[in-house]
């Protein structure tokens, strides 16, 4: 799938989506950079298996119950499963401002390049398409303004 981050596309994504089912990798100390559910995350940090440093968010998901755990996490994807549903905006907004997220945040799903800025906005540095989109349009949907006025999480891909 196709990837944006930081303004960049990537060739190479090294993160590996691992289904509730899947077994986790066999040398995992986080050599194998893994992204698991929200739920198979804090079921491992309760054992004490601190084996994956990315999460995955649905939207009914609560973000808060990564309180005690988002210093550990290198990547949550905020997954936009219908590009109608705003609750991933909701919860990139908490990530960044309530919980000081500071890795990576990646939207992932139905991503439509008029709502790239937006998401953005709200503190979203990665994108991930689930088909080829047009580089140039969103080049310059993401690169048209350089100043807001109004408050929001800092633009981490503005030019």
């Amino acid at each position: 799938m196709p990837l944006l981050r930081n303004g960049q596309w990537v060739k190479q994504n090294p993160w590996i989506r691992l289904e509730d089912d899947e077994p986790l990798p066999q040398s995992n100390k986080a050599e194998v950079p893994v992204v698991c559910s929200l739920e198979r995350y804090i079921a491992l940090e309760n054992q004490h298996q601190h084996l994956v440093s990315g999460i995955w968010l649905n939207a009914a998901d609560d973000v808060l119950q990564l309180h005690d755990h988002v210093d550990h996490l290198q990547l949550v994807v905020v997954d936009f499963a219908v590009y109608t549903d705003g609750r991933g905006y909701s919860q990139a907004r908490m990530l960044r401002t309530q919980l000081q997220f500071s890795g990576e945040l990646r939207a992932s799903g139905d991503i439509r390049p008029d709502q790239m800025l937006f998401m953005a906005r709200a503190g979203i540095d990665s994108f991930e398409f689930s088909e080829q989109p047009d580089e140039k349009l969103i080049e310059r949907i993401l690169f048209r303004f350089t100043t807001t006025y109004q408050p929001s999480y800092a633009l981490p891909i503005a030019g």
